[in-house]
C-alpha cells in the first residue's frame, strides 16, 4: 500500500498560486509564505486590520489591504482569485466570517481551501486540514476509516518540543491588539471574530495574572492530593473558552455556563454516591470568566455535595488525567488527550472524534455508570493516522517545523 501522504506535502505539491488570508497571531503566516516562495510559488496575502499588518507588512510584495465591509467581500475575493488565478486559499481558523466567506468562494471556484488550526494532538503540534477543521472536518467519523489506513501510515518520530507557554503568546497578544486597536481607522469596516479593545484586554489580563498566584497554593496542594490518590473516584470536566468557536458554532448550548449546569444537574442526580467531580477552567479564559458562583448555588442547594464538587484553574491537566475515570467535554481537543489515557470520554458538542470506538455513545445520565473504555486499536490507528497526515510539529507562538517531505 502506498504511504500515506502528509497534508503539508499534498498543499505544496497541488498549487501554484497560494493566497493567505488571517493566520494565528504572530510571524508563522509571515514564514510559511517564505518557505513556499523557496519551492518558487507564488504568494498572495490579504491583511485585515493593522494586528495583521504588524506580522505581515503591507511592503511584502503581492500583499493587499481589504478595506471594505464584510458583504463586499465575497464579490472582492471572487475577483481577486479570478484575476491572480489563485489555486489555494490558505487561512487559520474556518469560523471566523470573512473565511466563511471564503469557504464558499473556493468551493464555487473550484479552488482547495486549507485551514490551519491548533493541534489536535497538543502541545507539540498544530493542524493543517483540507477543506476544513474540527467538527468542519472532512475525515470519516467511524473507526474503521482509521484502521483501514494504519498499514498506510508513516512511524513518526518523537516531536520537539516548541510549545513555549503563556508568555510568548502574551507577548503577541499584546502586540497584535495594540496595532489593532490603535489603527482602526485604517480599516474602519473590519469586524473582528472576539471583541477588538485593547483596555477590555488589559484589565482582563492583569486580572488573570492576579487569579493564577491567588489560587496558585490551592490548585498545587489540589494536585498533590489527586496525583497521590486521595481524592477517590472523579469524572473531569474541563471548560473551553466563553467565547471560543468550539462553543459558539459547533455546538448547541447557548453559553459554557448552560453546559456545566445540565453536568451538575446529571451529577446531583444520576451519578454513583462515591463518584467525585472536578471541574476545570480553562486557562486562556482565567481573566475574563468565572464559573464559582454556578458551583456555589449547586453546593448551597445540595449541601451533601460540597465535598464532591471541585472547581481548580491551573491543576496540570496531565495529573488529572493520569487518575481520572472519565470526562465529560463540549468537544475540546483535551477529549483526545484524554484518550491517549484511555479514560472514557463522553462529548455533548460536535466533535470531529465522536464515534464508536472512541467515545462514549450514550447519554449523559448513563455515562456515569457505564462508561466503557476507548478501543485501543481505534485509539492508535486514529493518532497514527493524524500524526502522518494532519499534524505539523511546532507551534504558532515560537516555531513551526516546515519541510518536504515532511514524513522524511
Amino acid at each position: 500500500m502506498d504511504v500515506l501522504k502528509h497534508n503539508l506535502d499534498e498543499l505544496l505539491e497541488s498549487s501554484t498560486n497560494y493566497l493567505l488570508l488571517q493566520g494565528p497571531i504572530g510571524p508563522f503566516f509571515t514564514e510559511l509564505s517564505a518557505w513556499l516562495k523557496t519551492f518558487h510559488k507564488q504568494v498572495f496575502k490579504i491583511n485585515f486590520n493593522s494586528g495583521d499588518e504588524a506580522f505581515y507588512p503591507n511592503s511584502i510584495p503581492q500583499t493587499f489591504a481589504y478595506q471594505g465591509q464584510l458583504d463586499q467581500f465575497d464579490q472582492y475575493l471572487r475577483f481577486f482569485c479570478h484575476q491572480h488565478s489563485i489555486d489555494a486559499i490558505i487561512c487559520f481558523g474556518d469560523t471566523r466570517a470573512y473565511h466563511r466567506i471564503a469557504k464558499i468562494v473556493a468551493d464555487k471556484q473550484k479552488i482547495s481551501f486549507w485551514v490551519f488550526e491548533e493541534g489536535y494532538l497538543r502541545p507539540e503540534y498544530v493542524t493543517l486540514e483540507k477543506g476544513g477543521v474540527n467538527d468542519y472536518s472532512q475525515l470519516p467519523r467511524h473507526a474503521n476509516f482509521f484502521l483501514s489506513q494504519a498499514a498506510c501510515c508513516s512511524e513518526i518520530s518523537a516531536p520537539e518540543k516548541l510549545a513555549k507557554g503563556f508568555i510568548p503568546l502574551a507577548t503577541i497578544a499584546i502586540k497584535y491588539y495594540t496595532k489593532a486597536y490603535f489603527n482602526q481607522d485604517k480599516y474602519p469596516d473590519y469586524q473582528h471574530h472576539r471583541i477588538l479593545d485593547l483596555k477590555y484586554y488589559i484589565k482582563l489580563w492583569l486580572t488573570s495574572g492576579i487569579k493564577r498566584a491567588y489560587y496558585y497554593w490551592q490548585d498545587r496542594s489540589f494536585g498533590k492530593k489527586v496525583a497521590a490518590g486521595k481524592l477517590g473516584d472523579f469524572f473531569l470536566v474541563p471548560l473551553q473558552v466563553y467565547d471560543d468557536s468550539q462553543v459558539r458554532i459547533h455546538c448547541d448550548y447557548e453559553s459554557v455556563d448552560a453546559f456545566l449546569k445540565e453536568i451538575l444537574e446529571s451529577f446531583i442526580h444520576h451519578a454513583p454516591s462515591a463518584l467525585n467531580l472536578i471541574i476545570k477552567h480553562h486557562p486562556m479564559d482565567r481573566g475574563f470568566v468565572d464559573y464559582g458562583h454556578v458551583i456555589k448555588q449547586y453546593k448551597t442547594q445540595y449541601p451533601a455535595f460540597k465535598k464532591r464538587i471541585f472547581y481548580v484553574h491551573d491543576v496540570p491537566t496531565p495529573i488529572l488525567l493520569r487518575k481520572g475515570k472519565g470526562m465529560i467535554t463540549l468537544n475540546s481537543t483535551s477529549g483526545i488527550s484524554a484518550l491517549l489515557h484511555r479514560m472514557p470520554v463522553l462529548t455533548l458538542g460536535r466533535a470531529s472524534y465522536n464515534f464508536e470506538g472512541l467515545t462514549y455513545q450514550g447519554n449523559l445520565h448513563s455515562f456515569w455508570h457505564n462508561k466503557g473504555l476507548p478501543e485501543a486499536k481505534v485509539f492508535d490507528a486514529y493518532r497514527k493516522y493524524h500524526l502522518s497526515k494532519t499534524q505539523i510539529n511546532g507551534s504558532f507562538y515560537s516555531k513551526v517545523i516546515l519541510r518536504y517531505p515532511y514524513n522524511q
